[in-house]
C-alpha cells in the first residue's frame, strides 16, 4: 500500500528514530539557521499571530464550568452536583465561573477573557468520536468526502504555509483529525524535547555516518525514494529548530510564572510557551486535556480538570506576558459537546449538546457572547446551542489569523466580536 506524506509527517517521530537522516549540507545548514529561518528547501514561516487550540475532550459540561447560578431551575436540576450560588466565581448578575475556574475569573477581570455560551451545532451529534470530528472538520457533515480538518485547510489555503512542518505543532504522539492534511505537513512533537534523531548511544557516530551515506544528495533519485529523503530531511531539520527554540527559553521567566506542579497539561503549555518564546515561528500549536466525561462521581473529577486547565493557562500567560509575547497569543477551548441538563443517578451528568467555549489572551476582547443558557427552554433535555462553533472559527480565521474563513469552512459565517 503506498504511503502517502500525510502518514509520513503522522509518524514523524517513528520515522527518524528508524534512522533515515539528511544529506551532510543541509545539517550544517540547518544547524547554522538561526530560530525560524527556513528549512532548506521550504519556505519560511511568516510572522504572524498564533492561535493555541486546546481540546477539552470527554464532553464538557457547561452548565457547571458556566454557571446560571440565579436560575432556580439549575438547582431543581442539579440538586447534587450543582455548584452553590456562594461558591461560584461571579462574572454577572446572572453567570458564575466554576470555583476552580478563580484564575480565569482574574483574567475575565483583565478583560482578556471572553465566554462563549450556548455554543454547538444543528441536530447535535452524542457520540464521543463523531461529535468530535464535526468539531476537527469544521463541517457537521460526517458524510463528506474529504476528511480535512479545519486547521489543516487553514494551511492548504494559506499558501505560504505550505511545506513547512514547523507551521502547526501538536504536543503528543499523533496528529489529530484538525490538522490532518494532503498538502500541509504539521509536527507531532511529543514533549519537545522527544523530537529529534535517535540511535543507540553505544555507536551513535557510526550509525550517523551510515546514514549520512545513505541520504547523501544524489544517491536517492525520483519517484517514493527522493519523496522519503525530503521527508527525512524536513524531519531532521525541524528538529534541530525546534531544539533550538527549546534552548532559547528564559527560564527565569518560566520560574517566575509558577506553573503548578503535577500538572501534565500545564507542562505541556510549558512546553508551548518556550517553543513561542523561542521564536519558532509556529502559527497554530494544538494540545489537549482528558477526562470530562464525567459520567459518575463528577464534582470532585469535574473541579480537578477545571483547575488544571485555568492554573496552567494562568501560568501560561504570565510567561507570555513575562517573554514579551502575551499580545500574539490566543487560546480557544473547546469541547465535543456539553452535558444533559439533569444529573443523572450516579452523581454525574450523561451525553448533551450546547456547551461553552473560552477565548483568552491579551488580543481577546474579554466579555460575555452567545445565548445565557435557558433552563426553562430545553431542547429535549439539553441545552439549546444558539451560536454555531464556526462562528468562533470564522471569527478567529478573519480577524486573528488573517485569511478568508470562506474558503476554509466552505460558507460564511457571523462573526463574535471577541477580536
Amino acid at each position: 500500500m503506498a504511503t502517502t506524506r500525510r502518514e509520513f509527517i503522522h509518524n514523524g517521530l517513528a520515522f527518524v528514530s528508524l534512522g533515515l537522516a539528511m544529506p551532510h549540507f543541509l545539517m550544517q545548514a540547518a544547524a547554522a539557521d538561526p530560530m525560524g529561518a527556513a528549512i532548506p528547501g521550504v519556505p519560511a514561516i511568516p510572522a504572524g499571530k498564533i492561535l493555541v487550540v486546546i481540546e477539552m475532550s470527554g464532553g464538557n459540561d457547561g452548565l457547571n464550568t458556566v454557571i446560571p447560578y440565579t436560575d432556580p431551575n439549575y438547582a431543581k436540576l442539579r440538586p447534587n452536583i450543582g455548584i452553590k450560588a456562594s461558591d461560584v466565581v461571579k462574572i454577572d448578575g446572572n453567570l458564575g465561573l466554576h470555583p476552580r475556574l478563580k484564575a480565569f475569573g482574574n483574567l475575565y477581570e483583565k478583560g482578556h477573557l471572553a465566554v462563549v455560551n450556548s455554543v454547538g451545532y444543528p441536530n447535535p451529534n452524542r457520540s464521543h468520536f463523531q461529535s468530535m470530528d464535526i468539531w476537527q472538520l469544521g463541517n457537521p457533515d460526517l458524510d463528506i468526502k474529504d476528511r480535512v480538518g479545519w486547521l489543516a485547510r487553514y494551511f492548504d489555503d494559506d499558501g505560504h504555509l505550505k511545506s513547512n512542518p514547523l507551521s502547526g505543532v501538536t504536543l503528543g504522539s499523533s496528529l489529530p483529525l484538525t490538522l490532518f492534511s494532503e498538502h500541509a505537513p504539521v509536527s507531532a512533537v511529543g514533549n519537545g524535547r522527544d523530537y529529534g534523531f535517535r540511535v543507540d548511544a553505544g555507536d551513535r557516530d557510526a550509525q550517523l555516518s551510515a546514514l549520512k551515506a545513505l541520504y547523501a544528495e544524489g544517491t536517492v533519485a525520483g519517484g517514493n525514494a527522493e519523496f522519503i529523503r525530503n521527508v527525512g530531511s524536513e524531519a531532521y531539520s525541524s528538529s534541530l529548530q525546534l531544539q533550538q527554540a527549546l534552548d532559547h527559553y528564559d527560564t527565569k521567566a518560566g520560574d517566575a510564572a509558577k506553573y503548578p506542579r503535577y500538572n501534565g497539561f500545564a507542562e505541556g503549555l510549558q512546553t508551548i510557551a518556550k517553543l513561542i518564546s523561542g521564536g519558532l515561528g509556529t502559527r497554530v500549536y494544538y494540545h489537549s486535556i482528558g477526562g470530562f466525561d464525567t459520567h459518575a462521581n463528577q464534582p470532585y473529577q469535574h473541579g480537578q480538570l477545571l483547575g488544571q486547565l485555568a492554573d496552567g493557562l494562568s501560568a501560561f500567560f504570565d510567561d507570555l506576558a513575562l517573554q514579551g509575547r502575551a499580545n500574539d497569543v490566543i487560546v480557544m477551548t473547546f469541547s465535543e459537546f456539553g452535558r444533559r441538563a439533569k444529573e443523572n443517578g450516579s452523581a454525574g451528568t450523561d451525553h448533551g449538546a450546547g456547551s461553552v467555549m473560552f477565548l483568552a489572551g491579551a488580543g481577546v476582547k474579554g466579555g460575555l457572547y452567545g445565548e445565557a443558557p435557558n433552563l426553562g427552554d430545553l431542547d429535549d433535555g439539553d441545552v439549546r446551542f444558539h451560536t454555531d462553533f464556526r462562528s468562533v472559527y470564522a471569527t478567529l480565521l478573519d480577524n486573528w489569523l488573517g485569511c478568508k474563513s470562506s474558503a476554509v469552512l466552505s460558507g460564511a459565517f457571523p462573526h463574535l466580536a471577541f477580536v
